[in-house]
């Protein structure tokens, strides 16, 4: 199991792989033009379009990019990353700032040292701390102030060592932060502990000029995600049930309105739905129908929205199995020794058909970070489902590709969940090539 269950990881990370690559390859055929801001396009030349082109990579071959792509999409830090940036307020009183607030709280004057890389000369010496203090500046979290016994050099790259970590950097001049680059350190479990992977798509360069991908979709996930998971349990909620009382009295009056429920959701375009749900929301029961971040009751009309399709989903899916299972022979066997009907319902029956709902489980709760294009768009939820069709309209060729990554990973690590689920549930599953290979 362990096997495939690696073997299935793998598929999985290819998969991943090899869309966003296409993605990422097909938004290279567009025309460059796409790469600059409209106003960029109204100011800059050709000749100055080309030279930021060239400089910024959009250039090169297309896959000398997407190596590129990559190489700062999964970047790691193999060094540990311990400082951040150094910053000179006079001749003898450094700025430093930590990525970690205990470390820079630890740290002493006699852990500092610094000096100059080329050397020690008598008009330079080695630079001792001769005071370490928190800064007071709560626009400067995690630093300290290092006053010194020398005056600095400016212009010329110093080493700064704090304990075991060793970080250079060059001061230009007073009043200017600059980053520290961080060297090797001493402590061996100290690479596992700092390792640094983050994803880096770039910025945006039409839906919110300027602003990196990352955080654009991040402001936005919270809100879809909310909707899309209380949508979700409404209609395991509904669906579920609904269904299972179908099986049970099949062929009543029940079974028939659930069915005809299914088929109106199914046949009838989602707008449509979407529009009744609107009407009879607004004017019978007064709830708005634009969706406000200050009004919880706003959000109820879209939940009711997205909740629709996967109710009458499950309902239809719960009965089939349901029934599917009544007419087994261990069901038979059951009701042979006894067993009423609605043992047999909840003991043998529900476990069973709910197993092939299950598998999806996963893949539909990772899903809702994407949000829903449509019903987004149509009460003005401000969502990823209604970012990704601004982005492609907009030509934002970063924006599109961080979205569809992240629509491909979840999808994919999903369905992968989803088999795990089966196996936690049923432990006569297993995930192996013989056997009933999934």
């Amino acid at each position: 199991m362990f096997k495939y269950t690696i073997k299935r990881l793998l598929q999985s990370l290819i998969t991943v792989l090899l869309v966003v690559s296409t993605v990422f390859l097909l938004l290279r055929l567009l025309p460059t033009d796409y790469f600059f801001t409209e106003e960029q396009l109204i100011k800059l030349t050709v000749e100055q379009q080309n030279e930021l082109l060239e400089a910024n990579g959009y250039l090169d071959p297309p896959f000398v990019q997407l190596g590129r792509f990559y190489k700062e999409l999964i970047k790691t830090e193999h060094k540990a990353h311990y400082f951040n940036e150094v910053n000179l307020v006079d001749d003898s009183t450094f700025e430093v700032s930590f990525l970690s607030a205990r470390d820079a709280a630890a740290l002493k004057a006699e852990d500092i040292q610094i000096e100059r890389i080329e050397g020690v000369t008598e008009e330079y010496p080695v630079v001792k701390a001769t005071a370490v203090a928190l800064s007071t500046d709560s626009e400067k979290p995690n630093t300290v102030v290092i006053t010194t016994d020398n005056p600095v050099q400016k212009k010329t790259a110093y080493k700064l060592t704090s304990g075991v970590h060793t970080g250079t950097f060059t001061i230009r001049k007073e009043g200017k932060a600059v980053q520290l680059k961080d060297e090797k350190t001493n402590d061996k479990w100290d690479y596992a502990k700092n390792i640094r992977i983050w994803l880096n798509f770039g910025e945006s360069h039409r839906v919110q000029t300027g602003l990196p991908v990352v955080e654009i979709i991040s402001s936005k996930i919270t809100v879809s995600m909310k909707i899309g998971l209380s949508a979700l349990l409404i209609a395991l909620l509904i669906g579920v049930p609904l269904g299972i009382l179908q099986a049970r009295y099949k062929d009543g009056m029940l079974d028939a309105v659930g069915q005809g429920f299914t088929i109106f959701i199914n046949a009838v375009p989602h707008l449509v739905t979407y529009f009744l749900i609107m009407v009879i929301g607004s004017r019978l029961v007064g709830l708005p129908i634009q969706y406000t971040v200050t009004d919880p009751k706003s959000a109820i009309l879209p939940m009711v929205c997205l909740s629709m399709g996967s109710i009458a989903s499950y309902m239809l899916w719960m009965r089939r199995y349901m029934v599917d299972e009544l007419n087994k022979d261990y069901i038979r066997l059951a009701k042979l020794k006894g067993m009423s009907t609605t043992q047999v319902m909840f003991r043998h029956v529900m476990k069973n058909a709910f197993l092939p709902l299950a598998q999806y489980l996963p893949y539909s709760v990772l899903l809702t970070v994407g949000g829903s294009i449509l019903v987004e768009k149509v009460f003005g939820v401000p969502g990823l489902g209604n970012l990704l069709p601004d982005a492609i309209a907009k030509y934002d060729t970063n924006l599109v590709q961080a979205i569809v990554s992240l629509y491909a990973s979840l999808g994919i690590i999903g369905l992968f969940l989803g088999d795990v689920l089966m196996i936690i549930l049923d432990p006569r599953i297993r995930l192996t090539e013989k056997g009933g290979a999934r």
